[in-house]
């Protein structure tokens, strides 16, 4: 697939996808051909890297990640990636040989509760808030508040783990980039945040498709006063049959406003992927996050813009504007 086929926004979600959101429905039309997922032989999943299992302290847990570095001692660049909501985060082994590919080191910290760490679960524990704002125990505005708390605590596991990240010999702690999927979206955003407030020194963000399954006006305010509250720079990308298309509709223009290196992009309809599901929300949301041949070349170019590359990538066409605003 061309560079520029990957870049320009498509407009329409493939049949499966069933009807569109009112969001999906304000994108022009172009006939942009859908990105597929690559079909891995055994010999391929084989070859695959293995990861390191590293521990870092959190709140007093501790906490597991999962790590993937280039041959040498380094120091490398590396790319920290936010998982998302599920109980028990893969290795993410496709995305991690992207990085080592790209020289990158990889570097996937698991928060509490989730893969077997200590600590309550968030999911469980947003449904029992769910459980009281059905009972009236809680009132509208005290659920989003104690559901926007159990994110930024869960940040905190985020930040540690960067933190113990730079300590380490084998970290280039100047190129450091920071991503995440759905809530590891979010994770990623609300790091652009503390990265302001507490002079972490990370260099650059991708935020993938963040709360798009769970996107209303919680997510779209205070996603909002996060992306403002953060000089970035920030890449927020999303592919057309995600759940939702309202953090682009919503952050989109924020992020561009924040001027280069900064973008946004929609990427076309993604098929496959997404745990092999077969809903055509989760190949668009799960499915395309986990696919470096969807967004790398993308992601490469910011990168080039941000500084971090030390052998530049040529800027494709395209790059630089929100998909809904062109």
């Amino acid at each position: 697939m061309s560079v520029r086929s990957i870049l320009v926004v498509t407009v329409a979600i493939a049949a499966a996808a069933g009807a569109a959101s009112a969001a999906e429905q304000q994108h022009p039309a172009a006939a942009t051909p859908a990105i597929t997922a690559p079909a891995l032989s055994a010999a391929e999943i084989a070859a695959l890297p293995k990861p390191t299992v590293a521990y870092y302290m959190s709140n007093g847990l501790r906490l597991k990640a999962y790590v993937y570095k280039p041959d040498g001692p380094g120091p490398f660049p590396v790319y920290l990636w936010n998982h998302g909501s599920e109980a028990d985060p893969s290795f993410d082994k496709v995305i991690a040989k992207w990085w080592l590919d790209n020289g990158f080191a990889f570097y996937k910290p698991i928060r509490s509760g989730h893969g077997g760490n200590p600590g309550p679960y968030i999911v469980t524990e947003e449904q029992a808030i769910f459980a009281k704002l059905k009972n009236h125990q809680l009132s509208a505005s005290q659920g989003d508040a104690e559901r926007i708390a159990l994110h930024q605590k869960a940040n905190e596991d985020v930040v540690n783990a960067y933190k113990w990240l730079v300590a380490q010999p084998w970290a280039d702690t100047s190129n450091i980039i920071v991503g995440g999927g759905s809530y590891g979206g979010i994770q990623t955003l609300l790091t652009a945040e503390q990265n302001a407030k507490q002079n972490l020194g990370i260099r650059a963000f991708v935020a993938m498709s963040p709360a798009a399954e769970s996107w209303g006006p919680m997510w779209s305010n205070k996603l909002t006063e996060v992306v403002k509250a953060s000089p970035g720079p920030i890449y927020l990308m999303q592919a057309h049959n995600d759940f939702n298309l309202g953090p682009t509709e919503t952050l989109g223009g924020l992020v561009e406003a924040k001027g280069p290196p900064s973008r946004c992009n929609v990427f076309p309809t993604h098929i496959g992927g997404g745990g092999n599901s077969t809903d055509a929300h989760m190949q668009g949301h799960a499915g395309f996050f986990g696919d470096p041949t969807a967004w790398g070349t993308a992601v490469l170019a910011y990168l080039n813009a941000a500084g971090s590359l030390t052998a530049p990538e040529p800027v494709p066409p395209g790059l630089g504007k929100c998909g809904p605003h062109e």
